[in-house]
């Protein structure tokens, strides 16, 4: 049976279509055609392919190759000359390039100053715009201020001078006399020193022929000059944050494809149908035979217990017209006395209710099959026959 399957086998691949070996004029290829079929289609100098897919649309046939590449790669370096793959001469016709666009992205911080006349947060604020753009090494982004980290700080000092002065009237006074004055005074804290007075006639009377004054009103005046540091305005310093990003494209993918068009071998199209027609019958011919030699293929699997475990040590089949299970064929693997036996479903179901004989040298034990259905096993001790030499 095995052989008649492997002769099925062997007509089919001779009958199977070979290509044509000979000059262009033998073969009927044209001589164009049959220098192309001497071109590898697989050219070394020409980076591999991640992908090669072949696809027929609208009963063009093509074949598209796609590479993934240093995007500076020269993409006609990728353009291979016209092959022929199978039945079919395949030319160029286009080439497409995508650029593979790598991102990524960081925080970053960025430190600004800004100089104003007041340190009220308010006021800074508006020293400062609320964004910013960013792009540096490569990263582009926006970064937003933050008002939290605004610090201010006093930019330099410078001298100034300031006056503060006070005037008090002394009414009443019979003399003018700047002993009835005093001689300093307090404004604000300050103590001011006598730095002038004025006398006002407030009353006259006679005496003798002559008007004299009887009442005088003193007018002091009290001032001094102060100095003292001041501000010459404020440094501002606030701190911008946001994520930037910097895009690169140092690889792409190249798609490359190619049409195909029809070669013929020189066989005539209908000797290649009705070749390929009895190929196809023979082969499933091969096939149903193959399946129903296994299906017709019977038996037992056969254990031997061997440091405590059943170890299988072959298989053989059974006749159900003579069921017979001959342990000689594993004299060289049996170690023990003690056997079981797993018989298949078709087999179980063949001997159902009948005996079937185990044999080993010159000892012969019969075992009744007493189930129907599934996988049936059993086992037996043959008792002293390994040791009957």
């Amino acid at each position: 049976m095995k052989k008649a399957i492997l002769c099925l086998i062997a007509a089919v691949s001779l009958l199977l279509p070979m290509p044509v070996e000979g000059s262009p004029a033998e073969t009927g290829v044209p001589a164009q055609e049959a220098a192309v079929q001497e071109v590898s289609t697989a050219d070394s100098s020409l980076p591999v392919p991640v992908s090669v897919e072949r696809k027929n649309i609208d009963g063009v046939e093509y074949l598209v190759k796609v590479y993934d590449l240093p995007a500076d790669t020269p993409q006609e370096q990728l353009v291979e000359e016209d092959f022929v793959l199978e039945d079919f001469l395949f030319s160029y016709i286009t080439a497409d390039k995508q650029l593979n666009e790598n991102k990524d992205t960081k925080e970053v911080t960025e430190d600004a100053k800004a100089e104003g006349g007041s340190k009220n947060l308010e006021d800074v604020i508006k020293l400062f715009p609320a964004t910013k753009t960013y792009d540096k090494d490569g990263y582009q982004g926006t970064l937003t201020l933050d008002t939290g980290s605004i610090v201010t700080e006093v930019a330099g000092y410078t001298t100034k001078n300031y006056t503060v002065s006070a005037t008090k009237e002394y009414p009443g006074l019979m003399y003018a006399d700047p002993s009835y004055v005093a001689q300093s005074t307090v404004k604000d804290g300050y103590t001011l020193p006598l730095t002038d007075v004025s006398w006002t006639v407030m009353g006259t009377s006679l005496a003798g022929d002559t008007l004299v004054p009887t009442e005088y009103k003193a007018v002091a005046t009290y001032s001094k000059t102060f100095s003292s540091q001041v501000p010459t305005g404020y440094v501002s310093t606030a701190r911008y944050k946001g994520n930037v990003t910097k895009t690169t494209a140092d690889t792409a993918t190249f798609t490359i494809t190619y049409a195909g068009k029809l070669i013929e071998n020189g066989m005539p199209p209908i000797l290649k149908a009705v070749t390929g027609l009895i190929a196809v019958l023979l082969l499933g011919c091969a096939i149903a035979m193959l399946l129903l030699y296994l299906k017709n293929k019977q038996g037992a699997d056969v254990y031997n217990l061997i440091d405590k475990e059943y170890i299988c040590i072959g298989r053989q089949n059974v006749n159900p017209k003579q069921p017979v299970i001959d342990l000689n064929e594993f004299e060289d693997l049996i170690q023990s006395n003690v056997f079981q036996f797993v018989l298949d479903k078709k087999t179980t179901k063949a001997l159902f209710g009948r005996n079937i004989s185990v044999t080993y040298k010159d000892m012969t034990v019969k075992h009744r099959v007493n189930e129907k259905k599934g996988e049936y096993r059993f086992e037996l001790d043959l008792g002293g026959v390994l040791d009957a030499e």
